[in-house]
């Protein structure tokens, strides 16, 4: 923990508006830290806390909701094992679901949804003497999934992340509302759109296979809601007329353009994307059983559950190619093939 590496650096914190500039530094930093994390920027801003070592942890333009989150959760546990004081600072260094305005009474889209993990604020961290600036890239060791297993990344989980106490209230509301319960309500996670041709994404399921596990379980007569999340209106309507009044849902944005996600004339819309992600995710959390496919959402609806026999299936097909044009059209292929002739 003691080891003294002493590391220079003069680097433009942020983006080209230069809102801060990093100073020249000189302080001991752990070894481990900066070998696996070659784009690290040790920062003095000013001489408060001259015994205090931050980690302001950062993804700037960063990835969909609950990918980001799993990225804190990373950074979160490395921040614990050298007993740094971590903060999140998706502020100034601005990404997927940021407004241009305030919105409770924060530009800082971490703190849309949930509490700094300490005491800190990033006005305070910005004057003082010790502060750690993460890197923007994936380090070894990252763990690319929200399991328990990884005992590490679950600790940090219950220590750290706290969820604003509003949409607890409202997930709450909702549940009461709808009537959902872990005995009567079966969740569905259904990914479309760009999944079809995303690189290097599993591709989505088929109706013919969200059937197959739908109408099986439904066989259970205690089971009479479907609690349906997709970002896909088509994959909804499919749903609605296959089950009728047995499908329930949230009023959350759906398209099927995917440009439609970062750009769409709706007041405050990438902070309500986020927040409606995580209330339906939420929602799946407090039930016995999810269908789904492969995708951060899942994961973390299985992860955040506080149900020891929640249940999990998920339908795994291939993964798409570097080529969008040909995984879309493989996707479309092997949805209409039976699968003794290699169709899902």
């Amino acid at each position: 923990m003691d080891l003294k590496i002493k590391r220079y650096l003069i680097k433009k914190m942020f983006d080209s508006e230069n809102r801060v500039i990093a100073k020249k530094l000189k302080f001991a930093i752990p070894k481990e830290i900066i070998k696996n994390n070659e784009d690290l920027q040790f920062c003095k801003f000013g001489n408060k806390n001259r015994n205090k070592f931050f980690y302001v942890i950062q993804r700037k333009k960063g990835g969909g909701f609950f990918s980001n989150l799993l990225y804190v959760l990373n950074h979160l546990s490395i921040s614990e094992k050298f007993n740094f004081i971590p903060a999140i600072d998706m502020e100034n260094f601005e990404g997927y679901y940021n407004e241009k305005i305030k919105v409770n009474k924060t530009l800082n889209s971490w703190e849309y949804y949930f509490e700094q993990p300490k005491n800190f604020f990033l006005k305070e961290i910005y004057k003082s003497k010790n502060v750690i600036i993460t890197s923007n890239k994936i380090y070894k060791n990252y763990k690319f999934r929200a399991f328990k297993k990884y005992k590490d990344i679950y600790r940090v989980y219950k220590k750290y992340i706290k969820i604003k106490k509003d949409i607890f209230n409202d997930v709450n509301k909702i549940v009461t509302k709808l009537n959902i319960n872990k005995s009567n309500t079966v969740g569905l996670h259904w990914r479309g759109t760009d999944h079809k041709f995303l690189p290097n994404h599993p591709q989505p399921p088929t109706r013919k296979q969200i059937f197959q596990k739908l109408d099986k379980i439904l066989q259970n007569k205690k089971i009479t809601k479907i609690f349906m999340v997709t970002e896909d209106p088509n994959y909804l309507k499919i749903i609605k007329n296959k089950y009728g009044n047995k499908a329930i849902y949230l009023n959350s944005f759906r398209s099927s353009k995917p440009s439609d996600f970062s750009n769409y004339n709706r007041k405050n819309h990438r902070y309500k994307l986020g927040r409606e992600s995580l209330i339906e995710v939420l929602i799946l959390s407090k039930l016995n059983h999810l269908i789904c496919s492969e995708s951060n959402i899942s994961d973390f609806a299985k992860f955040m559950s506080q149900n020891n026999n929640f249940k999990i299936e998920r339908i795994t097909n291939t993964r798409n190619s570097k080529n969008p044009l040909f995984s879309f059209l493989k996707w479309k292929v092997k949805s209409i093939l039976p699968s003794n002739f290699g169709g899902y």
